[in-house]
């Protein structure tokens, strides 16, 4: 009979034996005293709970940062943008006036061909008419073609 058709009752005595060498071979020659056991898991407590307070700093600082951008997104959105010779920085009533005046081609409504009217105008060189100084600064000039143009495509028109 071979080696793997022997009964399973013979094989555990050789398998005693072998466990026996394996444990001389892999067990510890000295224990570690409790003192050095409790040091090391000290320092692991220690280390791991760092990583966990920085991920909390970070996640902080992320929640701080974007409560920031929405804050200044919103006094941005507020108070609209620095530049006063922006078109989108006409105040209100100058646009009212503007749109009044800024009917150049007297169809009754303001468009954009309006402001295109007036650049060419200007462009030319030609004579430019007093009502014509849509934004009242007393020239006829590139201003008065942004407010126009801004008077064109405004979106609360009427209200």
């Amino acid at each position: 009979m071979t080696e793997r058709n022997r009964p399973f009752d013979e094989q555990e005595q050789g398998s005693d034996r072998f466990r026996r060498d394996l444990r001389s071979l892999f067990e510890p020659t000295a224990s570690t005293p409790p003192r050095i056991d409790r040091a090391i898991l000290d320092q692991a407590r220690h280390r791991l709970t760092r990583p966990r307070r920085t991920i909390l700093r970070i996640r902080w600082a992320g929640g701080i940062a974007a409560a920031a951008a929405v804050i200044a997104l919103g006094l941005l959105l507020y108070y609209g943008p620095a530049s006063s010779n922006h078109p989108s920085s006409i105040n209100h009533h100058q646009s009212a006036v503007a749109e009044r005046r800024a009917d150049l081609d007297g169809n009754g409504r303001v468009d954009i061909l309006d402001a295109f009217r007036l650049a060419r105008a200007i462009e030319s060189r030609g004579p430019t008419e007093t009502e014509w100084d849509v934004n009242g600064d007393g020239r006829v000039d590139r201003d008065d073609v942004d407010a126009v143009a801004f008077a064109a495509v405004r979106l609360d028109k009427g209200v």
